[in-house]
């Protein structure tokens, strides 16, 4: 152990600059495949933390060709599936998640609450810390979460205490029934207030397609005769034009199916911005390719030491060291820096962990929530430090001591050749991610700077209090007085938040219309900047009018100003231009989308969210200042949580976000640690070859000349390796393309940009590393030999 201490304290000091370059970027592998290895746990365990998961699906509808598949269900059809078969134990309706205030002792909480028909959690089943969800079957009786009761109440003893929706003067009581402990983050359902519908609610209705249904089966095998059976129900009691359009249907797959609840993550269903199976493979193959480029680094840095160590290995050898002693020293050292690097990879995390590294994954990154995985990576640590010293402790020592005294050693063809694969798979790794980042970014910007139909960079949303809904007109009032505003408008949703809305369906037969609606107040086409084509716009005494974009005119061209979009319906009133409303996921150019106007009786309350125009040029942190601050007078402590449309635009795409700054940062990390590769072996390449770089020197080779030779064999390699890599990162970026609708075109100078920086940075490299023994004495080179 001492010898071992002392030999490696000898060698890290002799070369501290290796050793230094080999625990950094180990330790940035280390730390960079525990960040994206908790993203992929997170995905490929995404809902397998209820009980028995394996046994609960999700049901996913296809009303017609025109809808698609969805997750939208009407209640009949949802209660028919759950008692078609005797296979199905339990299944739960949920309708829309919203934001609350709640109000306990004096403190003002706003959380999520979820509504569901009767003891719908017995499908998920819950461990409870307190009550039981039976709970749900009693009206105003919910059900709250662990980390809730604790915020609320400062214990998890809460059956039977009171919460008031709104504020306590609003006289909404509703009563803690049970206490549930938390679900994992990676969970379908979440954590939520759990409160049961009125039973009543859209009993026979078929027409209302608003809740999502899941189902616990007995046994995953039985979900195909489950079904059958509820298809054959269906036959039977679905009304006339639904039950017509499934006797042309052979079976159920081409209307509705019971999808695995543990594959609905992956599911584009109801959220086209899901995870996919290729992009957690992807990021599994990242996190590989950066420790293999980290581990050859290792190895290039060790076998360039060769030259410089040889001598003295040998010489213990002359003086009785063993071949196994030495070898197993040598690879005790390699090990031993391994995991110095690992350690320092903790450091490095623990560092990291609050600053925006978190913004990377979805996942949690403490430590003490993934000790799996840091024991995963120090075994990783310790494999990598055995496969990187192995080839070389052997070589080193392989050598007769006579030999390698008298200064007659050379390194082998093969070496080279090695050593010279191992950058090759350094530069396709860089190349390939460079490329794949590239396109992620044009797409990015395209997004940001495309036309979107209405004054995107002008307008501030903010969310709405039940208190603000019942004083409208003063928020109107308050916030026009602040400096900057140029207008004020409601709707329920926020343009460009999500991929769907609420959807509408009017007339029938040949006369009916199916369209995305955005619920508004008159002000807001005005605010928001969006040109009417036709017709007009709302004013304050309309009540029940809609207008359509032109993509509805041109779909369903019966439609005119001042006439019922179908028999019986409310009145077009004008006709706006094509905006881009919802993502680019969709081809929002082709979808029709109506904004509708209900002043009087109004069917529900639209005002979730205020839009605020600004002039240009106003600072944006003090308008969103002063617009809290305006808003605090109708709901005081409650955060408004006002934004640009920028950052409704991030949220909106946060999953490909997400993934662009995660291929970027490995992109980044695979050309630093492939340079640390090229450094280690042009420092093998110079020492190797001094001798020769003094020939040359002598017989007239100018230090230029003998700099562009060092260049021209890497310049091969990287053009080699630019030719394997561009097809991989290309599919790379197009797989990642394949989720818009709307997408670039892919540029070639994407190809030639990711060469040219990778060239510049590895000729830069080469250039700096080559010019102290291309300057050196000739005279001095040749007499080392």
């Amino acid at each position: 152990m001492n010898t071992l201490a002392r030999n490696f304290s000898h060698t890290f000091r002799r070369f501290l600059t290796a050793s230094v370059l080999n625990i950094i970027g180990l330790a940035i592998a280390f730390a960079s495949f525990f960040v994206i290895m908790t993203q992929v746990d997170y995905d490929l365990n995404f809902n397998k933390g209820y009980k028995d998961y394996e046994k609960i699906f999700r049901l996913e509808i296809k009303p017609n060709e025109e809808w698609g598949w969805q997750l939208w269900t009407p209640r009949p059809i949802a209660e028919l599936i759950g008692t078609a078969s005797p296979h199905v134990q339990a299944y739960a309706m949920t309708g829309w998640v919203n934001d609350n205030d709640y109000e306990v002792n004096g403190n003002l909480f706003n959380e999520t609450t979820a509504f569901g028909f009767g003891d719908f959690m017995k499908v998920f089943q819950p461990e409870m810390i307190a009550g039981s969800t039976d709970a749900l079957e009693k009206k105003d009786n919910v059900l709250i979460p662990a980390s809730m009761a604790m915020r609320m109440f400062g214990s998890t003893d809460a059956v039977g205490k009171m919460l008031f929706q709104g504020k306590q003067s609003d006289n909404k009581p509703v009563t803690v029934g049970g206490v549930y402990k938390d679900f994992p983050e990676n969970s379908q359902i979440g954590n939520h207030i759990f409160m049961p519908f009125d039973p009543d609610q859209d009993k026979n209705d078929w027409g209302n397609w608003n809740y999502t249904c899941y189902y616990r089966l007995d046994n995953p095998a039985n979900v195909s005769e489950v079904e059958k059976l509820a298809f054959q129900q269906l036959l039977k009691v679905a009304p006339g034009d639904l039950r017509e359009g499934l006797k042309q249907e052979k079976d159920n797959s081409n209307f509705f199916n019971l999808a695995p609840l543990s594959e609905v993550h992956f599911s584009k269903i109801g959220n086209k911005s899901a995870s996919s199976r290729t992009t957690v493979y992807l990021l599994i193959c990242v996190s590989f390719l950066i420790i293999i480029v980290a581990a050859i680094n290792f190895m290039n840095f060790t076998l360039a030491e060769t030259p410089m160590r040889i001598k003295s290995i040998n010489t213990q050898k002359v003086l009785g060291a063993t071949t196994g002693s030495l070898r197993r020293g040598l690879l005790a050292e390699s090990v031993l820096i391994s995991l110095i690097a690992f350690a320092a990879s903790i450091v490095l995390l623990l560092i990291l962990r609050d600053s925006g590294v978190q913004d990377l994954v979805t996942a949690n990154l403490s430590l003490s929530k993934h000790l799996p995985l840091i024991a995963a990576t120090f075994g990783i640590s310790i494999l990598i430090g055995v496969l990187a010293g192995l080839y070389p402790s052997f070589y080193v020592t392989s050598f007769p001591p006579a030999l390698v005294l008298k200064g007659s050693f050379g390194l082998s063809p093969k070496g080279r050749k090695l050593r010279t694969i191992l950058v090759c798979f350094q530069f396709f790794v860089a190349f390939m991610l460079i490329i794949a980042i590239g396109i992620m970014y044009t797409q990015s910007r395209y997004i940001r700077t495309s036309e979107y139909g209405y004054d995107k960079d002008a307008i501030i949303v903010g969310e709405m209090t039940q208190e603000a809904r019942k004083q409208k007109d003063a928020v109107v009032e308050e916030l026009s007085r602040i400096s900057g505003v140029e207008g004020v408008a409601f709707s329920q949703f926020v343009l460009n938040s999500g991929d769907t809305y609420m959807s509408w369906g009017r007339g029938e037969g040949d006369k009916s219309i199916n369209f995305a609606c955005f619920p508004v107040d008159y002000r807001y086409l005005d605010v928001m900047g969006i040109r009417i084509t036709d017709g007009r716009n709302f004013k304050p005494s309309d009540n029940g009018v809609y207008i359509f974009n032109e993509a509805a005119r041109k779909k369903y061209p019966w439609m005119a100003v001042d006439m019922p979009s179908t028999p019986g319906d409310w009145n077009v009133v004008g006709f706006c231009e094509n905006i881009k409303f919802s993502t680019f996921r969709n081809n929002d150019s082709t979808e029709p989308m109506a904004f509708i106007y209900v002043s009087k009786a109004k069917l529900w309350s639209y005002e979730n969210t205020v839009n605020v125009r600004v002039s240009a040029g106003t600072d944006k942190v003090e308008i969103i200042r002063s617009l809290q601050k305006a808003m605090e007078k109708f709901t005081p402590g409650h955060d408004f949580h006002f934004r640009f449309m920028d950052q409704v635009l991030d949220n909106a795409y946060r999953n490909e976000l997400r993934f662009t700054k995660q291929i970027l940062l490995f992109s980044l990390l695979a050309i630093v640690i492939s340079i640390i590769g090229v450094f280690g072996l042009t420092m093998f390449e110079s020492e190797y070859r001094r001798k020769e770089i003094g020939i040359r020197k002598i017989f007239g080779s100018t230090t230029g000349e003998i700099l562009r030779m060092f260049n021209r064999r890497y310049l091969y390699i990287l053009i080699g390796c630019f030719i394997v890599a561009a097809p991989f990162g290309w599919w790379i970026g197009q797989h990642w393309l394949e989720g818009f609708a709307e997408r670039t075109p892919i540029r070639a100078w994407i190809f030639l940009a990711s060469f040219l920086l990778v060239s510049a940075i590895t000729m830069i490299t080469v250039t700096v590393q080559s010019w102290k023994n291309a300057n050196e004495n000739p005279a001095n080179s040749i007499k080392t030999e």
